[in-house]
C-alpha cells in the first residue's frame, strides 16, 4: 500500500532514481527561462514604442498646422 512508504520512498517511486531527477527539474528551468526572456523582451518592445510615440509627438508639435480650407460655395442649379 502506497500509505505505509515513507515520503521519501514513494518520491524515489515517482520521480525516479537520482540521475533522472535533474532531467525533469530541467522542464521547470526551461519554462522560467522563456518566461524571463519573453518579459524582458516585452519590457524592450515597450520601450522602444514610448520612444517612438514621444518621438512622434515631439515632431507633430514642431510641425506648424495646416491652416483650414474654407468651405466651397454651394453651386447653385438653374
Amino acid at each position: 500500500m502506497d500509505l505505509q512508504r515513507t515520503p521519501a520512498q514513494r518520491a524515489d517511486a515517482r520521480l525516479g532514481d537520482i540521475a533522472n531527477r535533474s532531467e525533469k527539474g530541467s522542464a521547470m528551468g526551461l519554462i522560467q527561462a522563456e518566461a524571463k526572456a519573453n518579459s524582458d523582451k516585452t519590457a524592450r518592445l515597450r520601450l522602444a514604442r514610448q520612444a517612438r510615440d514621444a518621438a512622434d509627438a515631439a515632431l507633430a508639435a514642431e510641425t506648424p498646422a495646416k491652416p483650414a480650407r474654407k468651405p466651397r460655395k454651394a453651386r447653385v442649379a438653374n
